[in-house]
């Protein structure tokens, strides 16, 4: 049997936030959305409910994981699939080594009581995806990030695809870039094969650009790559930088792009730093490059970098190089900007 004292410590987890992070990489752990279905079903059957204040706990090594609960019930709440194809998704499940069948004798799943007590019980084990819990959330969240990131990227790629074909290329380079659209149709484009053809737009411009500018000029003009000028605008929104601005929270309200993807300010110094370095991985920042940009600006004066990066993602070419240039202009257009 499935017993709480055989159960492994795993940090506690709210069962709507693991199935939502389940939801995201279902495709990853191999499931189908019928068996993420169960799944779930199987999870509302554990007692994740205070007794006194009907509240929703979360699910901890000290609570049986072992579902009791017959094929009927189960069946009945996984909106009314067949006792055959339940046995399947269970099959399934066990398969991708999210659960554990503890058969009794005659295959049935009951309870066990010791001193009117439940201390285990024949059943489904969930024990196999407790243990599990913080990876597959982990996962969830990069899987979050690189979607964001791929959306970033798609959008440059449409736009070096569009100046691409404006150039006078040879056969083999103009069917590379006309074939670079199919990167933007497809569901399943990964992360690093959108990556490689950005950079791959990127080679084709700056090998057909004209002589790069002067350096004061580049700067002037924010040049995120040879030949490709993108003038920098000054933001319509507040000046996130402005020492009058009473709060953490003006600042953060103030940064709406970076708001779509974070909506509530984050609680620390720390974890605003977090949130620079997602967004910079998401932006295709060199980490060397954030890190000095934080240490010589400081905290909020980079989110602002950022930002501005976000919305004009489509148009930068270099993201790197775009930062540095970006501070520059910054640094010269705003004076000594206010610390963090």
């Amino acid at each position: 049997m499935g017993s709480i004292a055989a159960q492994p410590w795993f940090k506690p987890v709210r069962r709507r936030d693991l199935m939502a992070a389940v939801n995201k990489i279902g495709r990853d752990l191999g499931l189908r959305p019928a068996s993420v279905l169960v799944l779930d079903v199987l999870l509302s059957c554990l007692p994740c409910k205070d007794p006194k204040s009907a509240k929703e706990l979360p699910i901890s090594p000290t609570m049986l994981l072992t579902v009791f609960a017959s094929n009927n019930t189960l069946c009945f709440r996984a909106k009314g699939i067949t006792e055959r194809q339940l046995r399947r998704h269970l099959e399934k499940l066990e398969n991708c080594g999210l659960i554990h069948r503890n058969d009794s004798a005659n295959g049935k799943r009951f309870p066990i009581h010791q001193g009117g007590k439940l201390i285990g019980a024949f059943g489904i084990n969930l024990t196999p995806l407790l243990s599990q819990a913080d990876d597959i959330l982990r996962r969830a969240q990069q899987a979050d990030e690189n979607a964001v990131a791929l959306r970033g990227l798609k959008a440059r790629i449409s736009k070096l695809r569009a100046q691409c074909m404006e150039l006078s290329l040879d056969d083999t380079t103009r069917a590379f870039v006309e074939g670079a659209r199919n990167v933007l149709r497809r569901v399943a484009t990964t992360l690093t094969e959108a990556n490689n053809i950005a950079q791959r737009l990127s080679e084709i411009l700056e090998s057909a650009a004209p002589e790069r500018l002067p350096d004061e000029q580049q700067t002037e003009n924010l040049t995120a790559t040879d030949g490709q000028n993108v003038r920098h605008k000054e933001p319509e929104k507040p000046d996130t930088h402005n020492p009058h601005l009473a709060t953490n929270q003006d600042r953060w309200d103030s940064l709406s792009h970076i708001r779509e993807f974070f909506p509530e300010l984050p609680s620390s110094h720390h974890a605003l730093q977090g949130i620079a370095y997602q967004l910079g991985k998401m932006l295709g920042i060199n980490k060397d490059s954030l890190t000095r940009c934080l240490a010589a600006k400081g905290i909020w004066p980079t989110l602002a970098i950022e930002d501005q990066m976000v919305r004009n993602a489509a148009d930068i070419l270099d993201p790197d190089k775009y930062l540095r240039k970006l501070s520059i202009v910054h640094q010269v257009g705003h004076g000594q900007l206010c610390r963090s």
